[in-house]
């Protein structure tokens, strides 16, 4: 009912002849409703039973806290234990570890250490024979010890983990050099400021060759360190290093496996190293039994921009392959370590925001947890502060019904074919109502696109099963809000044209319903997005939805062609008159642009510029620090924090709107409703957040439009006072 009566404003018709020509696309759109219904109830169903959050500790910056408190690692790693933690990520001894712990090792690169014209002088004969007979390979890398304990260390890890035609050990009476084989792939340089000629133009741009990769060549796990941990209470994580397939071939590969039932290490979670998985890729098959055997969950790193996952080659081909048993790893960055007392908090609580929203809107399910910081040198060292977070993270995420424990998968999910084509005629059916309530179509031209259209739905996602519901999707997102926002024209003209100037009640009632209408149209929209791309690769978010700010752009100008249509530009258009034509826009291009109007078109445009920049984190635009103790308190106080956006600026809009209609200020109806599409489009955008449960998704939406509801009340009296206020000032009020 409230469907049809929203095409009825839209067509400008009467009643039974708009059932009559728009019977088939309501019917479409139905389908498509019921269809994604049942999708979304599937996935609400596997998100519910995704509930499981585990910690895992870092133990580099564990034996750091350690090293600056006044107990030792084991008390700490105990304490961790106490205070729900379940494991310990421990990784590959390697050349870096060890200079990083102040271990008798230096390391160089070949084409240096030969540059040096007194090289001979500081290295033993033989090495020096070798380098003479084989010629000098500038990426190889010479390791050098006095030590002969660390010698036999690192020896026994090459040995047991490489093919010895990789590298070359040299014994003497006070050195021991390893000669490891690199490549270009293998090199770090580092760029030096440029060289300029004197009238100061780049003349040369050097490259100096600092390091190699290899430094981080994996040399096999430290036995008293998993000792430790396992004396703690704690499930060890072994972390492979895999840098280097000419390295990482299938001895490095069986070594690394082995080493779990040698040290008697369950295979629960598999998080690589590196810029490749293990194994990739020739070998990626013996890592993909190991981890089928051993029920592996494979970890997936959330990148910085807390979009999709850090990129390793192999990484999603092994996770299909293992049926999507994969969980989201949220590893704690450095500045998030540091905002210790952050927004005028007293401790951590700025820290545990930060891991909350992590686990409860991005699908975490396994936090890679750092110690608190003060800054970039000093930990904080005070147990109770880290009991204080635990406890207050458990009885947060409780809330949503979360616990803490081995983490949790979600089964794989697939959209059957069937849905997609049924939502795509429901966005089809859409999109016809769409065109026709912006422009003049007649019934053959309009039968000819239904036609075409039901032919491109069903043949499409058969030709393309997986672009297809990203484009599906795309158009869901453009088409709804964009038919709310016809609708609010419709409304708005209705009410210019009323006669009743003067009616803040009426202004009020109207805006209410406008709300709601206009919610559930721009809803169906964000159910067909939620619901097409409900597949375990986007709820993982191995893949995005990467249409956002097209999504958010084109409503906005598709609103402006139908505001123009519906108001005209600057002569006034019958109230029956609904359509845009040629002399619309003419009237634009031809038209003397005062100065006032500019300006009012550069804040407008620069408004719009960080509304879209805002949208996601690749962008240096970001919240204000006022802006996020206000987030804070909401999400503290509810179960999902709206957005800002939505219930401040673009929902209350709408009654702002039907107010400035009612008194006949088009111009003011026209910018009221720049502010009312991007809230449209911000609720098929809530959606299009796919890590995030849909129920938290439903409740942002919901308490927005509450929200919304209030302060749309509360601004339109102030607004209605204030203009009474200036009448009776200026003796309007009593001319009237």
């Amino acid at each position: 009912m409230i469907l049809s009566r929203n095409i009825y404003t839209i067509k400008q018709r009467k009643g039974c002849e708009l059932m009559k020509n728009s019977r088939l696309m309501i019917i479409f759109i139905l389908i498509g409703i019921i269809s994604s219904f049942i999708l979304s109830f599937n996935r609400i169903g596997i998100e519910s039973d995704n509930k499981t959050i585990d910690f895992t500790l870092d133990l580099i910056e564990i034996e750091k806290l350690a090293g600056q408190s006044d107990e030792d690692l084991s008390w700490w790693l105990r304490k961790f234990k106490d205070l729900g933690v379940g494991s310990v990520t421990l990784n590959e001894v390697t050349f870096e570890a060890m200079m990083d712990d102040y271990k008798p090792i230096e390391v160089k690169m070949l084409g240096n250490i030969v540059a040096d014209m007194n090289w001979k002088n500081e290295y033993p004969q033989d090495f020096i024979d070798y380098i003479e007979k084989n010629g000098v390979d500038k990426y190889d890398v010479v390791v050098t010890t006095n030590s002969e304990s660390l010698f036999t260390s690192i020896e026994d890890g090459l040995k047991g983990r490489y093919e010895e035609d990789l590298f070359e050990v040299f014994k003497s009476q006070n050195d021991f050099i390893f000669l490891l084989d690199a490549t270009v792939r293998d090199a770090l340089f580092i760029r030096p400021p440029v060289l300029v000629n004197n009238y100061n133009k780049p003349y040369i741009d050097k490259k100096e060759l600092i390091s190699s990769k290899l430094i981080r060549l994996g040399l096999g796990f430290d036995e008293e360190k998993i000792k430790t941990i396992k004396e703690a209470g704690l499930e060890v994580i072994l972390r492979p290093m895999s840098y280097n397939p000419s390295w990482c071939g299938e001895k490095y590969i069986n070594a690394n496996l082995e080493d779990y039932a040698r040290f008697d290490v369950k295979a629960k979670y598999m998080i690589f190293s590196g810029e490749e998985v293990m194994g990739y890729p020739a070998n990626i098959d013996i890592v993909r039994e190991f981890m089928e055997k051993n029920n592996t969950k494979i970890g997936l790193i959330e990148s910085g921009v807390q979009r999709g996952h850090i990129e390793q080659e192999g990484l999603d081909e092994l996770t299909e392959v293992l049926d999507y048993n994969a969980i989201r790893v949220f590893s704690i960055p450095p500045y998030i370590q540091e905002r210790y007392k952050f927004y005028n908090y007293s401790g951590s609580e700025e820290i545990e925001n930060t891991i909350y929203r992590a686990v409860t809107e991005r699908n975490i399910r396994l936090v890679f947890f750092r110690p608190f910081k003060y800054d970039n040198n000093s930990y904080v060292t005070n147990y109770e502060e880290y009991e204080r977070m635990f406890e207050s993270f458990e009885e947060r995420i409780a809330e949503h019904g979360m616990v803490l424990g081995d983490a949790s998968v979600m089964p794989n999910n697939t959209v059957n074919i069937i849905f997609k084509i049924l939502i795509g005629l429901g966005i089809l059916g859409g999109g016809i109502i769409m065109l026709e309530g912006m422009f003049n179509i007649n019934e053959k031209f309009k039968k000819l696109l239904i036609i075409a259209g039901i032919l491109f739905i069903i043949v499409f996602p058969f030709a393309f099963p997986y672009f297809s519901v990203k484009i599906y999707a795309m158009l869901a997102a453009v088409v709804f809000p964009t038919l709310s926002m016809i609708y609010f024209c419709s409304r708005t003209k209705a009410s210019y044209f009323s006669g009743n100037h003067s009616t803040l009640k009426q202004s009020i009632l109207k805006g209410l319903g406008l709300i709601v209408t206009m919610a559930l149209i721009s809803s169906i929209g964000a159910l067909y997005v939620a619901s097409l791309l409900s597949s375990t690769e986007f709820l993982l978010e191995m893949d995005i939805f990467r249409g956002v700010k097209i999504s958010q752009l084109i409503p906005i100008l598709l609103y402006s062609m139908t505001f123009l249509g519906y108001f005209g530009y600057r002569k006034e258009k019958d109230k029956s008159i609904t359509k845009i034509n040629i002399s619309d826009i003419k009237d634009i291009l031809v038209d003397n642009i005062k100065i006032y109007f500019l300006v009012l078109f550069i804040v407008v445009a620069a408004a719009g510029y960080v509304y879209l920049a805002r949208t996601g984190h690749e962008t240096n635009v970001q919240p204000s620090d006022l802006e996020m103790i206000g987030r804070n308190f909401l999400e503290l106080k509810l179960i999902a924090r709206p957005r800002i956006k939505e219930f401040i600026v673009a929902f209350p809009a709408i009654i702002l709107g039907i107010y400035a209609a009612i008194n006949r200020k088009k111009l003011l109806v026209y910018l009221a409703g720049l502010a009312v599409v991007i809230g449209q489009t911000s609720i098929v955008n809530t959606f299009t957040h796919l890590r995030t449960p849909m129920y938290l998704s439903i409740f942002r939406t919901f308490y927005g439009l509450i929200f919304g509801i209030v302060l749309g009340v509360i601004y339109v009296i102030i607004l209605d006072t204030g203009v009474k206020l200036v009448k009776t000032l200026r003796g309007e009020w009593f001319n009237e």
